[in-house]
């Protein structure tokens, strides 16, 4: 009997196999005919990076972005340049204390570690829904009891202590960086701007953003990637927001690395608003959750020349998730900054998480 259930997995493996070749010869027949992923590049307008010299976040700009009518926000002194950098510091203190988490990345083959890691009591959320399906497969398998915290009890209780314990310095409160762009948001937001909240039970309230900490010298250039692979849609999108504290010195970098824009964050003004178009050049943009060499040279080649910002300590970056971008490697240094993710919907409250 055994054996007879051996030969099934096998034969079932084998017919998985012969399915996904024929999938991708599928999808490798129709980009050599009919891909052509130049000719998604936007221009105009969509390409530009909009850049805001006076520290405010504006609704006219917020809207060009949201509706792809741009392809990334930059707003300038968004947050007291010497306060970021001391607030960099003091996190970059924290890593070496504490220890950070490496920040995965969503690829074809899972979660995977990259060149970035995370402080902060809790873990991303997508980190947390990955643990707690672990999670239940190993309680099915041992009989564990159903009423233990699981991982997403813990995510959102640490999303309580981190609020708490970002505002406090010692015995006194401080503006953190994520609570101003949120109180920005909120105001400058026609329908407002608010944390996520889960759909059932309790309805907590998700995490507001997580610092990030990245140390040359970086294993890559800079990985390519989206965080979510749909087509864009002027209704609704998925949105990033960056908040720099501190940013590899260029002049240290100059000597150890031949790319003048290390240390910078690319994105490339890549407008795929179709599923048709995304069928047409699905082998090259599958690249995009592959974090390995050879596939990352393959979409710089066919990505072109991309948008490059050079983020200053204080500076806020908000841009299109679904666009391809990358953090610039670099030799020397560590960059600082603060991330959360964000969700529009038109005519709808935005929503922030992470």
């Amino acid at each position: 009997m055994k054996h007879v259930v051996i030969q099934h997995k096998q034969r079932r493996q084998f017919s998985n196999r012969t399915r996904n070749d024929a999938i991708q010869e599928l999808f490798r027949h129709l980009e050599s005919n009919y891909g052509n992923l130049s000719s998604l590049i936007d221009t105009g307008t969509a390409a530009e990076t909009i850049v805001a010299d006076d520290g405010i976040i504006h609704a006219n700009h917020l809207k060009r972005l949201f509706e792809h009518d741009a392809t990334a926000l930059h707003v300038r002194n968004f947050y007291n340049s010497e306060s970021a950098t001391q607030l960099g510091e003091e996190l970059i203190q924290e890593s070496l204390r504490k220890g950070g988490k490496n920040w995965k990345v969503s690829t074809s083959r899972g979660l995977e570690s990259s060149d970035v890691g995370t402080l902060g009591e809790h873990p991303p959320y997508n980190v947390a829904v990955a643990r707690e399906r672990q999670s239940i497969s190993s309680s099915q398998n041992d009989g564990d009891s159903k009423d233990s915290t699981t991982p997403i009890d813990e995510y959102f209780e640490g999303v309580q202590r981190e609020f708490h314990s970002r505002r406090r310095k010692g015995t006194s409160y401080r503006l953190w960086p994520l609570d101003k762009l949120r109180l920005e948001l909120d105001e400058a937001w026609q329908f407002g701007a608010g944390l996520a909240r889960e759909q059932k039970d309790k309805r907590r309230a998700f995490g507001g953003g997580l610092p990030r900490i990245m140390r040359g010298p970086t294993r890559w250039k800079g990985f390519i990637h989206v965080d979510d692979l749909g087509p864009l849609d002027s209704s609704r999108g998925l949105f990033s927001a960056n908040i720099y504290l501190t940013v590899p010195d260029a002049d240290a970098n100059k000597h150890t690395n031949t790319n003048p824009d290390a240390g910078a964050l690319y994105i490339w003004p890549l407008g795929v608003r179709s599923r048709l178009d995304w069928y047409r050049n699905a082998i090259t943009l599958s690249s995009l959750s592959a974090q390995d060499p050879e596939s990352q040279l393959i979409l710089r080649k066919a990505l072109g020349t991309p948008n490059v910002i050079h983020p200053e300590p204080g500076d806020l970056v908000l841009l299109c998730a679904q666009r391809p971008h990358c953090a610039v490697g670099f030799s020397d240094g560590v960059r600082v900054s603060l991330q959360s993710f964000l969700q529009y919907e038109s005519e709808k409250r935005l929503l922030i998480d992470c």
